[in-house]
């Protein structure tokens, strides 16, 4: 396998990114029309609960440590 092959793992992101990337701008113009001036409100809000939830998240990662550190599978897997 040379060394720019792309594995299974980099396909897979790379794939989930675009589909939901795509996807966060194909609603975007519909939440938009809708909402009809919200749409910002919304979007602060959801940063708010981001940066909330990425705190949370944070201050459980120091006081239980672990040697994966929240990742969902084992480093090298793919």
């Amino acid at each position: 396998m040379r060394k720019d092959d792309i594995k299974l793992g980099e396909a897979i992101s790379m794939g989930i990114g675009g589909m939901v990337g795509g996807g966060i701008f194909a609603v975007l113009g519909l939440a938009i029309a809708l909402s009809k001036g919200g749409t910002p409100v919304a979007f602060m809000l959801a940063g708010i609960i981001t940066l909330l939830t990425a705190y949370a998240y944070s201050k459980l990662s120091l006081k239980y440590p672990s040697k994966w550190n929240g990742q969902f599978c084992q480093p090298g897997i793919w």
